[in-house]
């Protein structure tokens, strides 16, 4: 697999990610909807210091584990459980209450980083697309810090659209019928992706 096609596959995981309404997601455009726009620039801020933070330290332990054939198969099928979980959560969950507990008061940096270490749909993600990725990008550092760079040039610019958007989506989010069908099929979509890293298995 070459450079340029595996940059094109992980763009591609990156998206359905991000059309997948999680908690970084679900917290921007709730946080902006209660205190305004700005008041989303330490939080979002927060977030990619978090996601550079976590996918770091999975990264460099997916590389210390490039040896043992069983680690990459550990990693590979923590990341598939974290999938399946959050896939299966997403036909069960309560986005009103998400919404309103974030209402409590302003959140900012700290909070932003916290949560990337708290989101089970986040591990998932970072798990397989580093076991995944690593090598078909250059291995080492070098893999490492690709999949980074190009996770945040993504994901920061979402995080800054669902915050624009936020008034208007969250009144479609807790609309009840409209809701609970968009999160099934944000369901389905991490069910579909599930598949596709079965399909694919871990990548030594």
């Amino acid at each position: 697999m070459s450079v340029t096609s595996s940059i094109l596959e992980l763009l591609v995981i990156i998206a359905i990610a991000l059309v997948i309404p999680g908690p970084n997601a679900i917290t921007s455009f709730a946080h902006s909807g209660l205190f305004g726009k700005r008041s989303n620039i330490p939080l979002i801020t927060g977030m990619a210091i978090g996601l550079l933070l976590m996918e770091l330290i999975i990264g460099l332990t997916v590389e210390s584990l490039r040896d043992s054939d069983n680690g990459i198969i550990f990693l590979h099928w923590i990341g598939m459980i974290f999938l399946a979980l959050m896939s299966i959560a997403m036909f069960n969950i309560n986005l009103k209450s998400i919404i309103s507990s974030n209402s409590r008061g302003k959140l900012g940096i700290k909070t932003g980083i916290l949560m990337q270490f708290f989101n089970g749909k986040e591990w998932a993600f970072v798990i397989l697309i580093m076991s995944q990725f690593i090598e078909p990008l250059g291995g080492g550092i070098i893999g490492i810090i690709t999949i980074i760079i190009v996770t945040l040039i993504v994901c920061i610019p979402a995080m800054i659209a669902w915050t624009f958007v936020g008034n208007s989506l969250s009144e479609l989010f807790l609309e009840p019928i409209t809701g609970k069908r968009i999160v099934r099929i944000c369901g389905t979509l991490l069910a579909f992706l599930w598949v596709i890293f079965f399909i694919r298995g871990p990548q030594f």
